[in-house]
Order: structure tokens, then sequence, then C-alpha cells
């Protein structure tokens, strides 16, 4: 076991050095960079674990010492409140543990930063966009009605939702007994489900009850398991809400396209593609049953362009384009969420 220990230590010692550079880069707050500190103890404990088994073993119980710190207290700072709280869906249990363990704006700024060092952001939609999305979440983080609300991410990254077991963020939810107005559910794209996007609608929008699923990393709705979940968080949503929209986001939108695709989208009242059109579905968006709103960035590349010039049957669709890239609901916050507020209460 000692040897084990000291080779986990030595592979350990990569990856620290790499989350370092992620701490820095993403800006984390007090609490990323003492996670930072115990995964760093953590490690010269194990890579003690054969030359100094007493140097491990006090090493060892100082990084216990500082979890056990760190999960005390972030469980008096965060939990459920009446703006917002984590779910498991069909069941209704309140969500795991782990939701309260990180900082949103910590681990989705590392995340963020990650996924363009391993070519899933492209370096300039992560150049444009960094400093707006950095900002949403430093703006969060001094909210103080919404940032004690747990966060998804940490549910994301440990693959810990299923469709039978759906871990849900819930945001402005309805008094017990009674309805919201109106509701959206915000189906994520890959690299899963955070509470910056459901926080900036429920900031913009009160009145309206932001239902957030999480499927995962991949955000991957166009299959089994995402129809199922949707199913889930349908019924879920339709049941305290008069009337409700969906929101998809990257490949939440494309996912979205497909659950209209296969008449899955229920009685909804409308449908938002947000970065996300597909031209896959062009047909299914012009036969579309239900108002359509395709929001795009004139320079997003991953993004084609929505067209209906000379179409016939688009009348409930409305095609808007913004200044900006991939990251639009970021980079032109105000103008998208305008013109989603105004379409999901206008039908």
């Amino acid at each position: 076991m000692p040897v084990l220990l000291s080779l986990f230590g030595l592979l350990g010692i990569p990856v620290g050095v790499y989350l370092v550079t992620l701490c820095a880069r993403g800006g984390v707050s007090f609490w990323g960079w003492l996670w930072m500190v115990i995964f760093i103890v953590a490690d010269v404990a194990a890579l003690q674990a054969q030359s100094n088994p007493r140097r491990a073993k006090i090493a060892g119980a100082i990084a216990a010492g500082l979890l056990a710190l760190l999960v005390g207290v972030r469980h008096t700072r965060v939990h459920p409140t009446a703006v917002g709280t984590t779910v498991m869906l069909p069941s209704g249990a309140p969500g795991p543990w782990i939701d309260r363990l990180a900082e949103d704006g910590d681990l989705g700024m590392m995340q963020f930063i990650a996924m363009g060092d391993f070519g899933a952001i492209s370096a300039e939609d992560r150049r444009r966009a960094r400093p707006y999305v950095r900002a949403a979440w430093l703006r969060m983080r001094r909210d103080p009605e919404y940032a004690a609300v747990p966060s998804p991410i940490p549910t994301n990254l440990l693959a810990r939702t299923s469709p039978t077991n759906l871990h849900t963020l819930v945001l402005n939810p309805p008094a017990a007994g009674a309805k919201a107005a109106r509701a959206i559910i915000f189906l994520h794209g890959a690299g899963g489900s955070s509470k910056l996007p459901c926080y900036l609608l429920a900031r913009r929008m009160p009145d309206a009850m932001i239902v957030c699923p999480t499927v995962g990393m991949s955000g991957e709705w166009a299959n089994e398991e995402g129809m199922t979940a949707w199913q889930t968080v349908l019924t879920y949503t339709r049941e305290r809400a008069e009337a409700v929209y969906a929101i998809g986001n990257g490949y939440g939108g494309r996912g979205l396209l497909h659950l209209l695709h296969a008449n899955l989208v229920g009685h909804l009242s409308g449908g938002v593609l947000l970065s996300g059109f597909d031209e896959h579905y062009y047909d299914d968006v012009r036969r579309a049953a239900m108002p359509m709103l395709i929001l795009r960035g004139e320079e997003d590349a991953r993004t084609i362009p929505y067209r209906v010039e000379g179409l016939a049957n688009t009348d409930r669709t409305q095609n808007m384009e913004f200044p900006g890239g991939f990251f639009l609901l970021y980079e032109q916050e105000d103008a998208v969420l305008e013109a989603i507020d105004l379409f999901c209460g206008g039908h």
C-alpha cells in the first residue's frame, strides 16, 4: 500500500501543477485555493507514504483537518433557500450534499479555461467571452439572494445524475400549493449544467421559475436517456407553472430540436434556440406548431445562420442575430435576456 500511495502521489504532481494554473487563470476565490491547498498537502502525504511514514501521517492529518473544516463551513454558508435549491427528480428528494462543497464560479471558470486548453472551446471564443463570463460569475457570487444556492457542477463532474434520478437546479420556485405564471426549462450544452446561466435568467425574470436539469458533461439530449430526462422534468415543471418554455443552449439547442422532431416537446408555449440551431432540423423548425426564437451571434462559427427569406409557415419563428460569438448569452447579456424575457411572456 505505501508503494501504491507513493505512485499516486507522483502522478498527482503534474495534475496539481495544472490545477494551480487553472486556479490562477480562472481567478478562483478563497474556497478554490483552499481546495488546492488540501490537494497539495494530501499529495505530499501520499508521496511520503513509503519514504517517511511519520511525515506522511502528519500531512494526511493536516489535509483531513482542513477538509473537515471546509466541509463544515461550506454547509453553513451554502444551502437551499427561498429562491433556489437542487432536487432529484422524479422523487423530489434534496440534491446531494456535494452540491455545497465548491463555488460555482470557481469550478465553472476552471472548466471554461480547461475546455479551451483541450480544444472543446476555440481560442477565439474563449478570448472573446472570458471577461464577460468572469464578470457574470463575480456578480452572482456577490448576490446575497442567490449566492447561497448550491451548484450543480460537482454533480456533473462526478456523473451523479441519471434519467431515473435526475439532478435539477430550481430557481424562483413558486410557493407551496401555488403555480408560477411561467417557467423556463434550460437545456444545457457540452460541459454540463452550471448555476450561472440559470441565475442570469432568474435574476432577469423573478416571476419565472427556472428549471435546469443535468444530463452530464456531454450535454446530450438527443438520445434515449436525454428524452427520458426531458419527460421527467417537463412533467415536474408543468405541475408547477401555467406556461412552460424551453431554452436549448449549444448542444442543448440540438437536443430541443430533436425533441421537436420526435414530437416530444409536449405543450410548450415556446422554444428558444440559443447558439444552438442545427440545419438538419430546418424543416422541423419551419413546420413547428409552437413559437420559436432563434438567437445567434453574427461571428459564431459553430452555429450556422437560420434563414427564412422566401419560405412559408415561418410566422411563428423569430430569427435574431447580435454582435458576438458562440457565448452570446454573456457577450450580449442584456439584449439576449430582454429578447428571451419578451418572447417568454408574449405567447
